[in-house]
């Protein structure tokens, strides 16, 4: 037997409120574990730069003076220093205004980090956020915060890579788009080599010995030797991070538990909006039909 239109309505509004206590709970949830995650990654990148510096590439590093090494680490230390903010940051999001549902924030929002220009200033200065009124804005959420810590630690390893290079430890010749490139093909896959949180990349270069005949292309190709480089870089992982965290792990199988939750409330509450269309537009036909 259909349900009727009033019972599909309590059902939604059923929904929606879960969905305003689950934003709380799972806010609640991310703020801690954004604070542990802030401590976790700052000791872990200082341990992959530490890796990079003496075991790696030792004697580049030793091409640094003493106010050289000492620059870089307190360079370093400095890049680290917003990360607690711009972390939290991706919780919180402005009021609701007259022009823009709480949807439409959110969306503009994940457009804005997808091409890295999430305004950090947006945030709320205090502990009020716009409240979460159903699950379609629930999800949304989550992703933009999900996306977020992926963007930021992300940038902090290319911004610490850049570091490096500058220092002539890493390979300067490297492109710097190259490597993004690199820390972006990897993205969310598990470590590559031995050492946690960095990525090894292998390079082909083509030396071309001196030839009078240049414009001949077969005595070109000829001429053409290939040369393997192997590079190691900076690359901050989640999987990296959470499995040298067993606190942080924790925290992290919470909030996707939460999340599993969170899917089935979308999923159950998309199928009470179908119903919901469907038992109002049989209601407007019967109100204009007439025999």
């Amino acid at each position: 037997m259909a349900k009727s239109l009033q019972k599909i309505k309590q059902e939604i509004e059923k929904l929606e409120q879960q969905a305003t206590e689950f934003f709380t709970e799972l806010n609640e949830l991310y703020k801690r574990y954004l604070e542990a995650l802030n401590v976790s990654v700052k000791k872990q990148l200082i341990l992959a730069v530490y890796e990079i510096c003496t075991k790696i590439y030792p004697e580049e590093f030793l091409q640094l003076s003493y106010s050289q090494r000492e620059k870089l680490q307190e360079t370093i230390r400095e890049l680290c220093k917003p990360l607690e903010s711009k972390l939290l940051a991706y919780i919180s999001f402005p009021q609701p205004t007259p022009t823009a549902t709480i949807t439409e924030q959110i969306l503009t929002q994940l457009s804005l980090i997808n091409n890295k220009e999430f305004q950090l200033q947006n945030q709320v200065e205090d502990d009020s956020l716009a409240q979460i009124e159903n699950p379609e804005d629930l999800v949304l959420w989550c992703k933009r915060v999900e996306q977020g810590i992926r963007i930021i630690i992300q940038d902090l390893s290319q911004d610490v890579n850049r570091e490096l290079q500058k220092n002539n430890i890493i390979a300067s010749q490297l492109p710097p788009q190259l490597l993004e490139m690199a820390l972006q093909a990897e993205e969310g896959g598990m470590s590559s080599g031995n050492s946690p949180n960095i990525i090894n990349i292998l390079i082909e270069t083509s030396q071309k010995e001196d030839n009078e005949n240049e414009d001949e292309n077969e005595e070109d190709d000829e001429n053409q030797e290939s040369e393997i480089t192997k590079i190691s870089a900076i690359h901050l992982r989640l999987s990296d991070i959470e499995f040298a965290d067993p606190q942080l792990s924790i925290q992290r199988q919470q909030i996707r538990q939460k999340l599993e939750i969170v899917k089935k409330m979308r999923k159950a509450y998309q199928k009470l909006q179908r119903e919901n269309a469907q038992a109002e537009a049989e209601a407007a036909w019967r109100s204009s039909w007439h025999e």
